[in-house]
């Protein structure tokens, strides 16, 4: 795919992967990569096959933030702050609009910019010499709003606020005891770990997951309109997918889920 050379994708079936590929600023996200990011991303899980959609960064490093370099330009009053901050919510609504599910690879630095990336995926996974931190107060500017919802949903407020007042790093071993990541793992591990999730992942029905996805990542949780109730568990029980999940189990065997 054409765009930012910042912004690599690559498609391993069942997996399509995202890379942040500027390892010189520790994976650092400037205003045009926060641009294309929704659109790479929506690519990706639109390819046939991909299942699972994998955000990661390069040379050790996860996302550093957003581009400090740039801010004196694009980010120096309250209008263009919130030009800036619209790339970053529309990132969050990619995330949560994918038709598949998404997993965050996170190793070095996941700060400022790149906790709202990790935490708009649904499963975060990560080495144990990463670290995390929000460190707003410390620059004094505001966080964007859809970012500190997210957090909010994710964490909890008493987490999320410990992180934001403190501005404090997490390293791995801690983020998995809060609830900021799912599994910290020793760096040799984290790459086969996050491949084998991901075809853990790959093995269920699309359209069950995506389902789930939605219902789950509504706030307050669960909560569905009575019509996208009707609407998700009928698409459901109408699929093919049901119909050989069914087989599949009576016939003792593993299902051949197409997403139909």
């Amino acid at each position: 795919m054409t765009g930012d050379t910042a912004l690599r994708t690559e498609v391993s079936r069942p997996i399509g992967w995202l890379r942040i590929d500027r390892p010189e600023t520790r994976g650092a996200m400037t205003k045009s990569m926060w641009e294309e990011l929704p659109t790479k991303l929506e690519w990706l899980a639109d390819q046939d096959g991909v299942r699972v959609v994998v955000i990661r960064g390069t040379g050790g490093h996860f996302i550093a933030g957003a581009d400090i370099s740039e801010f004196e330009r694009l980010r120096s009053d309250p209008e263009l702050a919130r030009q800036y901050d619209e790339g970053s919510t529309a990132t969050l609504e990619a995330l949560e609009r994918l038709s598949v599910p998404s997993v965050a690879m996170i190793t070095g630095p996941c700060i400022g910019g790149g906790c709202l990336v990790a935490f708009g995926c649904d499963l975060r996974l990560t080495s144990e010499d990463a670290y995390l931190g929000i460190p707003a107060g410390k620059l004094g500017l505001a966080y964007p709003p859809r970012g500190l919802e997210r957090l909010v949903a994710v964490l909890g407020e008493p987490t999320a606020l410990d992180l934001l007042l403190t501005g404090r790093f997490v390293k791995g071993p801690e983020a998995a005891e809060l609830g900021l990541v799912h599994r910290s793992l020793p760096g040799d591990k984290l790459e086969p770990e996050t491949r084998n999730l991901c075809e853990q992942i790959a093995e269920n029905a699309p359209l069950a997951l995506r389902y789930a996805r939605i219902a789950a990542r509504r706030r307050p949780p669960g909560v569905l309109t009575p019509e996208e109730q009707r609407e998700f568990v009928a698409a459901c029980f109408a699929s093919e997918d049901y119909k050989e999940g069914l087989a599949a189990f009576a016939e003792k065997r593993r299902p051949r889920f197409r997403g139909k």
